[in-house]
């Protein structure tokens, strides 16, 4: 479970990534709705959001060193996407556009936040996994 916890999280990102790349207009109106950024960035949130997700996902993907990153990345939006949802539902807002489709459940602003806390926690699982690992890796080889 827990060696599968990095590829899911990037899994998600590349498709909402991807989502919103399909359709920037979609994305920017759902950002618009939030009300948490001003007018003159949702145009520029809009396109370049999506594109660091999925840059962010292949990170998460590809070889070791750049996994790191990838995490690092993933954790910091997660994290500011959080903060966003929980500032536009104390506004009453009802849709994120998360996954570029407005009015979806996964697009409900109450998934968005519990989807976003189980991605920070399948992160944090994959480092911990990561960390044994290395862990038991150190002491086999003090061992030989």
């Amino acid at each position: 479970m827990a060696r599968l916890a990095s590829p899911a999280v990037a899994a998600v990102f590349l498709a909402a990534g991807l989502l919103k790349i399909w359709d920037p207009a979609g994305f920017a109106f759902a950002i618009a709705r939030l009300r948490i950024l001003p007018h003159a960035l949702i145009g520029p949130a809009a396109i370049l959001l999506p594109w660091v997700e999925v840059v962010a996902a292949a990170a998460i993907l590809a070889r070791p060193p750049w996994r790191a990153a990838g995490k690092g990345i993933v954790a910091a939006l997660l994290i500011a996407f959080t903060a966003a949802l929980a500032v536009a539902a104390i506004r009453g807002g009802s849709s994120c556009g998360c996954f570029g489709v407005e009015g979806g459940f996964f697009s409900r602003l109450d998934v968005g936040l519990a989807r976003n806390v189980l991605l920070l926690a399948l992160l944090a699982l994959g480092e911990r996994q990561q960390a044994h690992a290395g862990a038991r890796q150190a002491q086999a080889a003090q061992a030989d």
